[in-house]
């Protein structure tokens, strides 16, 4: 059953009050309160909707092969045999689960560097902006200022003072009705183990200046000085805690974990006092409101977020860290969960689910939860066809 956005009469788009989190109340009343993953799949349910990307429309709807199974794995339950986008900005659920693997990748590596005595540096970087900038002219002026950084003389002379490899980059997404688009980057620098805090603060007195200069010949009105924060870092948990920050802190329903700020590592001061919103709060509220300004804005979102890297390495730097060669977001995105496939649903079975009030990942919520038998009674309860496969068989 689609989602239909319900029309509110008379909004004000220039009067945002407190906002209840709306996705909930498209669930049957009779429902188990919605998992974070449901939450996600119900929104995905919206945009198959209103999304102005095709793929999106697609995504974990459209079957791919004769019957969608349903497996589980190590890493939980999952769906085979169905389309994927393989956006990290516009599709909640593959986001999820494209940045849920980044996250086990950059722990992994920042954990082997400071296993060989390096260090760390994090870094948050921002630009002035104004609602008359649009996303893509942001975008656009990020990533040359960015460019022109790492390609200057004195970026260089600065990695060999430090005994830096090279970093790991995310970019991020906000939206405030004051201000805008909030596009910055956020990065975490390998640096020797001899580096101290002094060494850092003469880094960040050269980069801020070079930044908010970069940012003007990129045509932008430049950096506030407080929005930038660069600081080392200590201990291993620390590593651990941000490798899980830099990967998750664009997926939908990680919002309300950035409270914990890294157990006190980000600085107050580079998250939280813009009055931003991830971008998927426009989705949601458009699905509670049905106000085209927000659809229009999301739009803009996924038309400007199109084709961009979200996260980047270094040249050289995954293999100097063991991590091996990257997948792209799409085969992540694609990667089905397990080895195989506990039962099948035909098309007439998944058109089925698709048609129930509930999302289809409450499926994969109850096979985690109850096994195959409370999988089956669900399905047998709504009179969906299944079929149990050798492998259900072993574990029903």
């Amino acid at each position: 059953m689609a989602l239909k956005p319900m029309l509110r009469a008379g909004a004000d788009s220039h009067q945002r009050g407190p906002r209840q989190r709306p996705l909930e109340n498209y669930a049957n009343n009779s429902s188990p309160p919605l998992s974070r993953r449901s939450a996600r799949w119900l929104l995905l349910r919206l945009l198959w909707d209103v999304s102005g990307e095709s793929r999106v429309r697609k995504c974990r709807r459209v079957r791919i092969a004769e019957a969608v199974g349903v497996r589980r794995g190590a890493n939980g339950a999952g769906f085979s045999g169905l389309a994927s986008c393989g956006s990290v900005w516009a599709c909640p659920v593959c986001s999820a689960k494209i940045l849920a693997r980044r996250s086990l990748e950059i722990g992994a590596g920042l954990l082997t560097w400071e296993g060989r005595g390096g260090r760390l540096v994090m870094g948050t970087l921002t630009m002035r902006h104004h609602r008359g900038h649009s996303l893509a002219a942001e975008f656009d002026a990020l990533l040359r200022a960015w460019g022109s950084v790492n390609c200057s003389k004195v970026w260089k002379r600065w990695l060999v003072r430090l005994g830096s490899p090279g970093l790991v980059r995310v970019t991020e997404v906000t939206f405030g009705w004051d201000n805008g688009w909030h596009v910055h980057l956020h990065f975490v620098l390998l640096v020797g183990g001899e580096v101290q805090a002094a060494d850092v603060e003469s880094f960040t007195a050269w980069l801020v200046p070079k930044w908010a200069r970069a940012l003007e010949v990129a045509g932008m009105p430049g950096a506030l000085e407080q929005g930038q924060d660069v600081h080392l870092i200590d201990g291993v948990a620390a590593a651990v805690e941000l490798g899980d920050y830099l990967a998750k802190s664009t997926a939908y329903g990680a919002a309300d974990s950035l409270g914990r700020e890294l157990m006190g590592v980000w600085s107050k001061s580079a998250r939280g006092g813009y009055g931003t919103e991830p971008a998927w709060r426009l989705a949601e509220d458009f699905g509670a409101t049905g106000d085209k300004e927000l659809l229009d804005l999301w739009h803009e979102y996924e038309r400007g977020s199109k084709g961009r890297r979200q996260m980047a390495w270094s040249r050289g730097l995954r293999e100097l860290l063991a991590l091996g060669s990257e997948s792209t977001d799409e085969q992540l995105a694609a990667e089905a969960e397990g080895d195989s496939d506990l039962l099948l649903l035909s098309g007439d079975g998944w058109a089925s689910v698709l048609a129930q009030p509930w999302p289809a990942s409450r499926l994969l919520d109850v096979l985690e939860e109850g096994g195959m038998p409370a999988l089956r009674a669900l399905l047998d309860e709504h009179g969906i066809g299944y079929l149990v496969t050798e492998a259900g068989r072993e574990v029903d």
